[in-house]
């Protein structure tokens, strides 16, 4: 017997010893099973949220922004502050340059009051260049009704974030009053709406041509430069532009999104810890239930060694126990792991506050489907080793005598 391990003897007998103990086989079968569902509920779960917060988020900001260090002047009235980049020809020189940059664009920005028939509300307006933001921005597929960057290219046009637009009571066509902080004014058409699907994205941002920005400020400077880069991870350039250009400061994507980042780690570990926990319960299930089985069947044992058994063909009838076991639960828990994250993902969602979504962002990959089958499975046959090799250690003379 001891010369072919797997053969169907030994998956035989595995199967009589599992169907001798159906309840504890049930039990530890459905531990797998919960195991691995809550695992690929969370991981699709988290993942989801967070690549929806990665896309709305950060896909839709740059990566590098690079501003002015704030200065008085003396020419104006005491407070007033001049944010203009002085130097920004040699700041593009340095961008045109760096391996990294994929992109960059530059805007002027104000606050403004925003003015319609219905209602007045503050919002942050963003001079842009629309050939250069275009670039940046993906809003085409952002947009919620009228036209993207290219209808600013029109004289007196604005784009409006839908939060901002619904606050105004607006819609793509009407005409909006705007109002800066030097008092002058310009009526204005709503050209686009468009939605990052984060409301505090969408409640204040606001896009005009730079143009029509700089004549209302007085002022052909720029305030801010956006970068895009090829990895996002790297953002060595922005110490670098420090060390090299005076009068600017600049932040990266993980300074000015410290809380989303943080959100994605935390929902990670979250992730990764409780599906450990739940997988290391089922497995030392399957521990105390095999290794149960192995006192029980002691003599069994001993009488298979006495007829020819060898050492690994005990190991391999209790291993296939547990990877049935395995096997069973995690497929199981895959296909209900997806019912139950395909149920979430069609459950309608109201969290207008914050993001704006219709219904729960679950992240279907089938590689969380593969990870979560694998996961299940190895532990399984490692719970499962331990009472194996503790059944290829009975010594048949030992328990025989005792008979």
């Amino acid at each position: 017997m001891s010369e072919q391990v797997f053969n169907k003897t030994n998956i035989f007998i595995a199967l009589q010893y599992l169907a001798a103990r159906k309840k504890q086989s049930f039990l530890a079968t459905i531990g797998v099973l919960l195991g691995v569902t809550t695992f690929i509920v969370m991981i699709n779960f988290m993942t989801g949220v967070n690549d929806f917060l990665d896309d709305a988020v950060f896909n839709g900001s740059p990566d590098i922004i690079i501003s002015a260090t704030t200065k008085r002047n003396s020419k104006k009235k005491p407070g007033i502050t001049t944010n203009y980049i002085e130097n920004s020809d040699k700041v593009d020189e340095f961008l045109e340059k760096d391996q990294n940059v994929e992109s960059f664009a530059h805007q002027i920005i104000s606050p403004a009051i925003l003015i319609s028939d219905a209602k007045q509300f503050p919002g942050s307006i963003n001079g842009i260049f629309p050939d250069q933001e275009d670039e940046m921005v993906d809003l085409e597929r952002r947009l919620i009704e009228g036209e993207g960057f290219q209808s600013l290219s029109s004289e007196n046009t604005i784009l409006l974030g839908i939060s901002l637009a619904k606050r105004l009571q607006v819609s793509a066509g009407d005409q909006i009053k705007m109002i800066l902080p030097n008092g002058k004014n310009i009526v204005l058409k709503v050209s686009g709406i468009f939605s990052f699907g984060i409301t505090t994205i969408d409640n204040v941002r606001t896009y005009v041509s730079a143009a029509t920005l700089q004549n209302l400020l007085g002022q052909n400077s720029i305030s801010n430069i956006h970068i895009k880069l090829r990895n996002r991870d790297n953002v060595r350039l922005k110490d670098y532009l420090i060390q090299n250009i005076n009068d600017i400061t600049t932040e990266d994507w993980k300074d000015s999104n410290k809380t989303i980042v943080i959100g994605n780690k935390v929902r990670d570990i979250l992730t990764w810890s409780v599906s450990f926990a739940l997988l290391l319960v089922a497995g030392f299930g399957i521990y105390n239930i095999l290794n149960i089985t192995v006192i029980q069947k002691r003599k069994d044992i001993a009488v298979l060694k006495t007829i020819g058994y060898s050492s690994k063909d005990i190991v391999f009838i209790f291993l296939v126990q547990s990877l049935i076991i395995g096997i069973l639960g995690a497929f199981f828990g895959a296909f209900f792991g997806y019912i139950i994250s395909y149920m979430i993902s069609t459950t309608p969602l109201d969290t207008s506050d914050f993001i704006i979504v219709d219904t729960y962002p679950i992240n279907f990959k089938i590689s969380y489907y593969v990870l979560g089958l694998l996961f299940g499975i190895l532990t399984t046959i490692i719970a499962g080793y331990f009472p194996s090799r503790k059944a290829s250690k009975v010594d048949p003379v030992t328990i025989i005598r005792g008979i």
